[in-house]
């Protein structure tokens, strides 16, 4: 069972990235840029007596998750696009983590519909003693029907304080193995759907960052363990403290160092659209509360 300030904690940033989620439908538009959505959700993260998590995820079509607007991005949102936004909320380092995938122009609403029913189907399934593969199963047989596939090597993931991914993951596919869920423990899940091959691969880009150490020098590094421990971030929240023409450099070198882990961004193999869905949930001894709903 959780301590009643770490639900207090979970249940304050559910509801936060659920606002968020909310905003994110009415400011994605055709032509608006991509720093933008970024700038303005993660400003109300923080408005709305947040942190966040991860820097915002804003992934088009194709591109299934890990983008971010690096600092300068001019991207902008196209009159056709599927518009992933992931948002990532932390309070006292109890994290809610949520999604949803935006039609600019009418596009993909069907695939829209297979992500977001998987989600639904597989929560109703929650509770203490369910199987991930039983789970992973319901997902990946919601999308097929809708004529899709699910996103083989993308999953759901246990959270803990400061930790995204916390080494249990929640498959989007059935598998032969799988564990156990446990009162008390708390996940995200998140199915993606894709009119492609249902795999997706590094890119040569990467503009997500994590400090595996919180504890770390010089003082770039310090500041990255100070401000954002273990959680990942990106290069343009750190330009109002350091140099922005120094950022890059010192990125490239920790990360040579392997002092600092990158996170590529995420392509679909076949150059599939791909849709994404997500809700947070704590397993309950009968069921699970969503926090992020």
């Amino acid at each position: 069972m959780l301590d009643a300030n770490v639900l207090e904690s979970y249940r304050t940033a559910g509801g936060i990235a659920a606002k968020v989620r909310e905003e994110a439908g009415k400011i994605v538009k055709e032509g608006i840029p991509l720093i933008k959505v970024c700038e303005v959700l993660e400003r109300k993260i923080v408005k709305e007596g947040g942190k966040p998590a991860f820097p915002l995820n804003i992934s088009l079509d194709d591109v299934a998750a890990h983008y971010t607007s690096p600092p300068d991005d001019k991207t902008t949102i196209p009159p056709k696009a599927l518009v992933k936004v992931d948002i990532g909320v932390h309070v006292e380092g109890y994290i809610a983590d949520t999604a949803v995938t935006i039609s600019v122009g009418k596009v993909g609403m069907e695939l829209i519909k297979a992500s977001e029913l998987a989600l639904e189907n597989a929560l109703k399934t929650i509770k203490h003693g369910a199987k991930s593969s039983s789970i992973g199963e319901i997902i990946e047989k919601t999308i097929k029907e809708f004529g899709f596939k699910p996103i083989s090597n993308l999953t759901g993931h246990l959270l803990e304080r400061y930790n995204l991914h916390a080494g249990k993951a929640i498959p989007n596919v059935k598998t032969r193995i799988g564990f156990v869920l446990k009162e008390g423990e708390v996940y995200a899940m998140e199915p993606f759907a894709t009119i492609g091959e249902g795999i997706v691969e590094d890119s040569k880009y990467a503009y997500i960052y994590r400090l595996p150490s919180p504890k770390a020098s010089p003082q770039f590094l310090s500041y990255i363990a100070r401000e954002f421990k273990t959680l990942p971030f990106a290069a343009r929240w750190l330009i109002y403290k350091f140099p922005r023409n120094k950022i890059e450099e010192l990125i490239r070198k920790f990360i040579l160092s392997q002092t600092i882990q990158a996170y590529p961004v995420l392509m679909e193999r076949g150059k599939g659209a791909v849709s994404q869905a997500e809700h947070t949930f704590i397993v309950k001894r009968n069921g699970c509360e969503v926090i992020s709903a």
